[in-house]
C-alpha cells in the first residue's frame, strides 16, 4: 500500500545549504518545483510578468506595481501535487490561457476565481471548499481589473490518481470520478481550516514543508474516507433496488402465470434491460427467471389438479400452456408423471 509517508517522496532537493536565505531568480527558481507541475502555473505567471523567486518551499512571484498588486505562492508536494496560494488584483484586464494535462483540484476560492473556471464547479460547502476535475487541453479566461482573486488550492495530476488506484487495486478513472463527486468532502472543516492558514509569508519557514505534506495527506485521506463511505451508501442503495426489482419480477410472474411470458416482455414491463433483470434476479433469488417461472407454473398446476375439476386442457392454459400436449410434456418432465396420474394420486 502507498503510505502517507511515501506519497510525497521523490521531491527534488534544491537547497544544498539550508542556512542560506538568498533567492534564485528566473528559470533557476522554477527548478524548485517538479517540471511535471509547471503547466499548472507557468504560462499564467509569465503572462502576468511575475518573476518566480525560489523560497525554502516552492516559489513566490510578486505582481509588478504598475500591473496591480499581490502575489502567487506555488509549492510542489511530491512530483504530482501542487499547492497554490493566490492573492492578486490587476489594474487592467488580463487574458490568460491554461493548457496541459487534466488535473483534480480541491481548494477555497473567491467567487471571482470560480468565474474563471471553464465549466461550473461544485458549490462551496460550509467551509468554502470546492473541487473540480479539469480536462486535458486548453481554455482561455480573463482577469477583470481591480477585482480580488483569492484562492488556496491543491492540484493533483492524473499520475497521482493512477498511482493511488494501483495501490488500491482499482481503476484510476473510476477512483478519480468517485473523489470528484463525493459531496461530503466539501464539509471537511479541518481541511478547509488548514487551507485557510496558508500564507506566502511562511514560504521560508522551516516547518512549512511538513505542514504542506500534512495538508495534502489529510486532504487525500479525507477524500478517500468520504468516497468510500459514499460508495458503501451507493452499494446499500443498489442492494435495496435489486431486492425490489426481484420482488417486482416475482410478483409479476405470479400474477401472469397464464400469459406467454418471456424475459424480454418481463423486462419491458419493469422498465429495465434484459441483462439487468437476468443478472439481478439470479443474484437475489439464486435462480434464473425462466426457472422460477417454470416452478411457479408447476406449483400452480398441482394446486389446480388436486383442488379443482378443471379439465387438463384448462389447467394447462391457466399456467401458460395453451396446447395440452405441451403442458403434459412439461409437467411430466418436472414432476415425473403425467397430469392425469398426478391428479389421481393427489386428488383432495
Amino acid at each position: 500500500m502507498l503510505s502517507k509517508a511515501n506519497l510525497w517522496t521523490n521531491r527534488k532537493e534544491l537547497w544544498t545549504d539550508r542556512k542560506t536565505t538568498g533567492t534564485i531568480m528566473g528559470a533557476s527558481a522554477l527548478a524548485n518545483i517538479d517540471k511535471g507541475l509547471h503547466h499548472l502555473f507557468l504560462s499564467q505567471i509569465e503572462t502576468l510578468g511575475m518573476e518566480p523567486v525560489a523560497r525554502r518551499s516552492g516559489i513566490v512571484s510578486q505582481l509588478a506595481p504598475e500591473r496591480g498588486r499581490g502575489s502567487a505562492w506555488m509549492a510542489g508536494i511530491g512530483p504530482d501535487c501542487l499547492m497554490t496560494v493566490l492573492d492578486l488584483e490587476v489594474e487592467g484586464a488580463v487574458d490568460l490561457t491554461s493548457c496541459g494535462p487534466g488535473y483534480f483540484c480541491l481548494g477555497i476560492m473567491s467567487p471571482s476565481c470560480l468565474e474563471t473556471m471553464p465549466r461550473p464547479v461544485s458549490a462551496p460547502g460550509p467551509t468554502g471548499l470546492v473541487m473540480y476535475c479539469q480536462d486535458a487541453g486548453s481554455y482561455a479566461y480573463r482577469l477583470k481589473p481591480r477585482t480580488p482573486y483569492v484562492s488556496r488550492s491543491l492540484c493533483f495530476t492524473p499520475r497521482f490518481w493512477e498511482q493511488l488506484a494501483f495501490d488500491r487495486r482499482s481503476d484510476g478513472d473510476a477512483l478519480l470520478e468517485r473523489f470528484a463527486t463525493a459531496p461530503q468532502v466539501l464539509n471537511a472543516p479541518h481541511v478547509g481550516a488548514m487551507l485557510q492558514r496558508l500564507d506566502a509569508r511562511t514560504a521560508d519557514a522551516a516547518a512549512t514543508e511538513l505542514h504542506l505534506t500534512a495538508l495534502a495527506a489529510e486532504a487525500v485521506a479525507c477524500l478517500m474516507d468520504t468516497a468510500e463511505a459514499e460508495g458503501q451508501a451507493e452499494a446499500a442503495r443498489g442492494s435495496s433496488e435489486a431486492a425490489r426489482l426481484a420482488r417486482d419480477a416475482r410478483a409479476l410472474l405470479e400474477r401472469h402465470l397464464d400469459a406467454p411470458l418471456t424475459l424480454e416482455s418481463i423486462a419491458r414491463e419493469l422498465c429495465v434491460s434484459r441483462s439487468r433483470l437476468a443478472a439481478t434476479y439470479k443474484a437475489e433469488r439464486g435462480r434464473g427467471v425462466a426457472e422460477e417461472l417454470r416452478d411457479l407454473r408447476m406449483e400452480r398446476a398441482r394446486e389446480l389438479l388436486a383442488g379443482t375439476d378443471l379439465p387438463l386442457s384448462e389447467v394447462g392454459r391457466a399456467v401458460g400452456y395453451p396446447r395440452p400436449s405441451t403442458f403434459a410434456t412439461a409437467f411430466s418432465r418436472e414432476v415425473g408423471c403425467s397430469p392425469a396420474a398426478w391428479r389421481k394420486q393427489h386428488r383432495l
